[in-house]
Order: structure tokens, then sequence, then C-alpha cells
């Protein structure tokens, strides 16, 4: 016994396996070739020997930049949660707009924060990531 679901609910189409399932296919094809590309990629610039010393320095930026964003955010997030701490103001109003205003001041500011220096975090993070390269 078959059940044709237009016949049960009018206006609802049913849908078709085949077409869904090829979508399926098509999608996970896209995926591994995606896949495939970013290894490729991988393997030709992290094999011994292979990278020359303006690719290490790349690298070493790449990873000093990711240190100082990682403690940037966690800078916000110490932020934030102090915040909760403070006692909301009558005066200035307590609305969507200031939380929006606050939360968007407190991210430049941490981002700053971070670039100048911070707490050390970021230069922790980048000593240890970079500890074993020559």
């Amino acid at each position: 016994m078959q059940i044709n679901a237009p016949n049960l609910m009018p206006g609802m189409q049913s849908t078709n396996s085949v077409a869904t399932g090829s979508y399926m296919i098509n999608k996970e094809e896209n995926f591994q070739n995606e896949l495939d590309a970013a290894q490729r990629k991988l393997n030709k610039t992290t094999k011994i020997g292979i990278l020359t010393e303006e690719d290490i320095a790349q690298r070493n930026r790449d990873i000093k930049d990711a240190s100082v964003q990682l403690e940037a955010i966690f800078l916000k997030m110490l932020y934030t949660d102090m915040w909760k701490t403070v006692p909301k103001d009558e005066l200035f109003g307590d609305d969507n707009a200031m939380d929006i205003y606050r939360d968007m001041y407190h991210e430049e500011l941490t981002k700053k924060m971070a670039m100048d220096g911070g707490i050390g975090l970021a230069d922790f993070i980048y000593k240890q990531l970079t500890q074993n390269q020559k």
C-alpha cells in the first residue's frame, strides 16, 4: 500500500526521494572535493623542508594575529561578565540600544587592549605554539 501525501493534506507536495537522494549525493561530493582540496593545500605547505623562511615568518605572523584575537575574545568575555555585576542606571535608561552600544564598545576596547599587550595571554599562547620551531 502506498500513501500519497497530497491526498491526505491538500496543498502539500510529496517529496521526491530520488531527487532528494541525488541532492544529498551531490552535496556529499562537493564536501568531499572541498575536503580533498584543503588536504592537498595542507600537505603542500607542511611537508618538512618545503617551507621557506618567508613561509615560516608568515605562519608566525598568522599565529601571532590569532593569539591576539583569542586574547581579545577572552577579555571581552571577562568585561561582559564583569559588566553584569554593575547595577542598571535609571538616568540613561535600560534599553536594547544601550546594550548594543555597550557590547560594541567593549569589543573594540578589548581588541585595542589585546593589540597593545593586554594581560599577556597572547604572548603566552604565541610562545607555546612556536616553541618547537627552529
